[in-house]
């Protein structure tokens, strides 16, 4: 039995999980124990799948992208962060 609605029936299209959204998220949340390495992968990753499910709204994965990006440039801030303080404290003895 087809729902109608206004006169005509409802189609309603599958969505498509976004693997890039998945593999950004891994990447973002592997990131934390080796920061420098992975989350530029990371925020790639993020940016690559964000710009496919604005082109194709049958992909879905746009809050794994946005979480990965968000984790990605905040881990990656702390870990540069960080190096400059060693090397500063390196430097300042």
């Amino acid at each position: 039995m087809m729902a109608l609605r206004g006169g005509g029936p409802i189609i309603e299209e599958a969505t498509i999980p976004c693997k890039e959204a998945n593999e950004a998220l891994t990447y973002a949340i592997a990131g934390i124990l080796c920061a420098v390495i992975i989350e530029p992968l990371a925020i790639m990753k993020a940016l690559q799948a964000k710009k496919m499910i604005a082109h194709n709204p049958r992909l879905s994965g746009s809050g794994k992208a946005n979480a990965a990006l968000i984790i990605g440039i905040a881990m990656l801030g702390l870990a540069i962060l960080g190096l400059l303080s060693s090397a500063l404290e390196q430097s300042g003895r």
